[in-house]
């Protein structure tokens, strides 16, 4: 699968008593990962969420990372919260089905309204975490068995971090 363009993708989080949202606007992808990531570690931090809503009505592509994110959602959170996809288009369905992503999650028809949605993050300036990248793949992976065809995409990326790693180490070494 296609990592995508970068450009486009805006999060919007609200909470409304014990239900927090998310509202994906344009693309789902990889540079929102790190935002994405840190409203997880705020939903897993706050005890009184019961319910989590992702919109994808204005959602026109997510790639797997950001797939993989849901993965990571529903892995910490679905013994606690009730897991919902809203307004998901037939492509949604296909992309999810598709590498096992609603283990966990239920779709809905409705609308997801909310008077005071915040800005999470844009995938314009949002930066690209490599190992979150990377984490969110092998999630997949242990996930779905049909998610093994990221296991080359893996097993590279984490050789390349692992040779940042070394050639940082080793510019230290050399100070």
């Amino acid at each position: 699968m296609s990592e995508g363009n970068a450009s486009g993708g805006v999060l919007y989080i609200a909470e409304k008593g014990s239900i927090a949202m998310m509202k994906v606007e344009g693309n789902g992808v990889r540079n929102l990962a790190e935002g994405f990531d840190k409203w997880i570690d705020h939903l897993v931090a706050t005890p009184n969420v019961g319910c989590v809503i992702i919109d994808l009505a204005e959602c026109t592509y997510m790639d797997s990372t950001f797939m993989g994110m849901l993965v990571k959602l529903a892995r910490l959170l679905m013994k606690r919260c009730k897991l919902l996809i809203a307004n998901a288009q037939p492509l949604h369905h296909e992309l999810l089905d598709g590498i096992g992503v609603m283990k966990g999650w239920e779709y809905v028809e409705q609308p997801v309204a909310c008077d005071s949605w915040s800005e999470l993050c844009d995938a314009i300036s949002g930066k690209l975490n490599e190992r979150l990248v990377v984490e969110v793949h092998q999630q997949l992976i242990d996930w779905d068995e049909r998610n093994k065809k990221f296991i080359p995409f893996v097993n590279l990326a984490l050789a390349e971090l692992n040779d940042k790693k070394n050639d940082a180490d080793d510019d230290e070494d050399d100070d």
